[in-house]
């Protein structure tokens, strides 16, 4: 591929150029390869720099419509990670349980995969599963949905990005019909209100909170932010902050709702044209007047209805949710009734106003679209016969010998794993020993399983557990597309080979397929695909005339434009802002991904039931009841525990903690507890504090500090197994629908183990978080356009 072109049509936007520049070299390198940031869901442009035949710095892409040149902290650190150490460089093999692995050569590798592959295949293809990531390209999705679906046809097939952002879908084809981000981030630069549920931009996409902050600037506009935590997105741009109790999202959507109908602030005209079920919303809302509301959530009644009033009267509203959101048992019913807001108050389809339902990584949305996940190719929906033949149809599979089986979640399979119905799981680009709930449950399941680690990294603390590791590319190393949270696909061009014999995940899952024999009914090659562009041709014709089209889409025209939002077809030659602008929903009963499900049961819809309210392109409106969380406190357990995430981290650290520069600033865990607890249990700053819970016990420093509630503590979850990983204490409880693990509510007792003094790290965090430095973290002394020199990898 050639050079980037600089793109013709970019609009006017609040957030200004900056090339923020990190080279760990002197001079210019030999080359600047394009490439986007993947270590959050922002996808950022970025040019990769390459000095004899390494990776040595990145610079941002002013040019691109996302960032314009800005990159957070972990966009201009989280390169050093390719140069690592510890990179996998040889294919290893455990011979039998409790060996040592031992490096092989591929070929023995791949022979010892496929002999235990096919043993367990013998009894049953529900008997093997995999477990991958977000971390792909589509057409590493698009090939491993096509061979697990296509070839194997099992359903147990899931990405991590069900810790993340399964509920982004399902909130969204609840009422739309089809997954798909409905606004953009062009409109968050022309809204003059932003409402941020359970999102903490300023931390986890912190590109994005700047562009937010240069819009309300520009457009004299308020954000509100519901959240428990009184977090850095609080500090540096709230105009209004619910702080509402930890569970009660349901009930907070609920009382907006009631105000908003209450008081007039919605558009009957569009309610009566373009959705169904407003009778039944008004019936259950009325139940949720200010008084009751203001109750439940712990929050003042006069915050609430100053919420419904600036929603209400601003019709140019953006709407994000995320984790606060998501990770719970109701997180499907409050996401959906964050559209629900922008369906009865007309906020949608048009320029600054729609709901935006983030994804939490920064390939997700190509996982939910391609089908390595909880989806069917291109939004199909498994129970609808007319879609299933026709992706039979261009798999050139025969239709009667197909049978699409609805995906489990990663929890589900290890129930079955744990019940011994599982006995092999193919582990692609994630590392569940520490991102999974239940971590002391999850890690017995593991290491009964023959299991099958794909990493970079040889020292990721799943590998310990494995039986196969393969050494995988990463990011700068292999050629391929990732979809960002508003749609918007970039490039990412290879800049240098992977160290020693790691192959991309591409290569090896071609390899599988052709080695286990699938077939498509002419007897040729189901996958029969030599590099990506082969996979990414077909994924054009597979996603043609389905939401999530690509058919006009080229490598060339990515380059050529930076990045390129899908529908991209006939009718959007260069890519589309926003969806809706026609406000016809793709909830045709052939056309839909879902005939929906029980909000509080999870119960599914049959195609019958669906018949029967069958909207034919009209959006739903669907109200469902607040109930109680599961695990509440108790005597023995008397404060709730919410798990998130600091800036300068991703996910486990398997990248993140190789910088120095990042780790530095966030090199262990802490505990923040509220100045009231930790008066009452005689907790001081930097002491040294134990966390137990009926699964496990955690130990780290406390920092005391007001961003929580009283009665609440919050713990990073990014930190490995044992005694400081937060997961520990979280249960496999989840939305009844999207599967999302509760992460966000566990029940806990804190007591203090001894005195200590707080570190330099610890201060500077407690900075960010007491309101002593409010500038956003992507402009401090990380941002800028000079070079920096980094520090080594650790």
């Amino acid at each position: 591929m050639g050079e980037r072109s600089v793109r013709p049509d970019r609009l006017e936007q609040p957030m200004q150029p900056r090339i923020d520049t990190n080279l760990g070299i002197k001079g210019e390198p030999d080359a600047w390869v394009h490439s986007a940031c993947i270590l959050c869901s922002n996808g950022c442009g970025v040019d990769i720099a390459v000095k004899d035949g390494s990776i040595v710095g990145v610079r941002g892409n002013a040019d691109h419509p996302v960032n314009f040149g800005h990159l957070g902290p972990k966009g201009e650190h989280g390169w050093v990670a390719n140069n690592s150490r510890r990179r996998g460089t040889t294919p290893m093999i455990r011979r039998r349980k409790g060996a040592p692995l031992e490096p092989v050569g591929w070929a023995e590798a791949m022979d010892f995969f496929i002999e235990q592959f096919r043993a367990a295949w013998r009894q049953g293809h529900e008997n093997l599963a995999c477990y991958n990531s977000g971390q792909l390209t589509i057409e590493e999705f698009y090939t491993l949905g096509k061979l697990w679906r296509g070839g194997l046809q099992s359903s147990n097939i899931d990405g991590n990005t069900r810790l993340c952002t399964a509920t982004s879908a399902t909130g969204l084809m609840a009422n739309f019909g089809v997954d798909g981000p409905v606004a953009s981030y062009v409109d968050v630069d022309q809204a003059d209100l932003l409402c941020l549920y359970g999102h903490n931009v300023a931390e986890v996409q912190t590109v994005l909170w700047e562009r937010m902050l240069a819009a309300k600037a520009k457009n004299g506009g308020r954000i509100i932010v519901a959240d428990p935590r009184r977090t850095p997105t609080v500090l540096q741009g709230a105009d209004l902050h619910l702080a509402l109790r930890s569970g009660t999202n349901v009930a907070l959507m609920n009382g907006i709702i009631h105000l908003l109908i209450a008081r007039g602030w919605t558009d009957r005209g569009f309610i009566a044209k373009h959705t169904v079920g407003f009778d039944a919303l008004d019936v259950v809302t009325r139940e949720y007047p200010p008084k009751r509301v203001a109750e439940i959530c712990d929050i003042p009644m006069h915050d609430l209805e100053t919420a419904a009033e600036w929603i209400g009267t601003t019709p140019r509203m953006v709407s994000t949710v995320l984790q606060g959101f998501y990770q719970s048992v109701e997180a499907t019913a409050s996401s959906s009734l964050v559209n629900t807001v922008h369906l009865i108050t007309g906020a949608i389809g048009k320029p600054g106003a729609g709901p935006l339902l983030m994804a939490g990584q920064p390939s997700a949305m190509c996982n939910r679209e391609a089908g390595a996940g909880g989806s069917y190719p291109a939004y199909r929906n498994p129970h609808c016969e007319t879609q299933m033949r026709d992706l039979c149809e261009l798999w050139n599979i025969d239709f009667d010998k197909f049978h699409p089986e609805v995906p489990k979640d990663i929890l589900s399979m290890m129930e079955s794993a744990e019940r011994g119905e599982i006995e092999f799981m193919w582990v692609i680009g994630t590392n569940p020993l520490v991102s999974l709930p239940d971590q002391n449950r999850s890690e017995r399941i593991l290491r009964r399983l023959f299991l099958v680690v794909q990493d970079p990294f040889v020292d990721a603390e799943t590998v310990d557990l494995a039986d196969i590791y393969f050494p995988a590319a990463m990011w700068g190393e292999k050629m391929g597309c990732v979809t960002n949270a508003d749609r918007s696909v970039n490039l990412l061009l290879k800049a240098v080979e992977p160290p020693g014999e790691a192959r991309s995940d591409f290569d090896i899952f071609v390899e599988v397929a052709g080695r286990l024999g699938f077939k498509d009914r002419d007897d040729g090659l189901l996958i029969p695909f030599k590099e990506p562009r082969d996979a990414f041709e077909e994924w054009r014709k597979v996603s043609k005339d389905r939401p999530c089209d690509y058919s006009g889409m080229t490598y060339e025209l990515i380059l050529e434009m930076g990045s390129v939002r899908w529908p991209c077809n006939e009718k959007h030659p260069r890519g589309s802002e926003r969806l809706y602008g026609d406000f016809k929903f793709w909830t045709g009963i052939d056309e839909c991904e879902t005939y929906g499900a029980d909000f509080l049961t999870g119960r599914k819809n049959t195609r019958g039931d669906y018949e029967r309210i069958d909207p034919k392109g009209k959006a739903f409106l669907r109200p469902v009841e607040w109930r109680r969380q599961p695990n509440p406190t108790s005597e023995d357990y008397p404060m709730t525990l919410i798990t998130g995430r600091v800036v300068y981290h991703f996910h486990t650290r398997t990248k993140t903690g190789r910088s120095a520069v990042l780790n530095e600033r966030a090199p262990h865990p802490y505990v923040e507890v509220h100045p009231d607890d930790a008066a009452r249990l005689g907790i001081g700053l930097g002491d040294v504090v134990e966390i137990t819970s009926p699964n496990g016990r955690w130990e780290g420093v406390a920092m005391v500090v007001d961003t929580v509630r009283p009665g609440e503590v919050f713990v990073p979850f990014h930190y490995g197994h044992g005694a400081q990983s937060a997961n520990q204490h979280t249960w496999y409880a989840r939305d009844p629908i999207s599967h999302q693990p509760q992460l966000k509510s566990s029940p806990v007792a804190v007591r203090r183990l001894s005195f200590g003094e707080p570190e330099p790290w610890l201060l500077k965090r407690l900075a960010e978080l007491d309101g002593s430095s409010t500038e956003p973290f992507a402009a401090q002394e990380f941002g800028g356009t000079v070079n920096r020199a980094v520090q080594p990898e650790l």
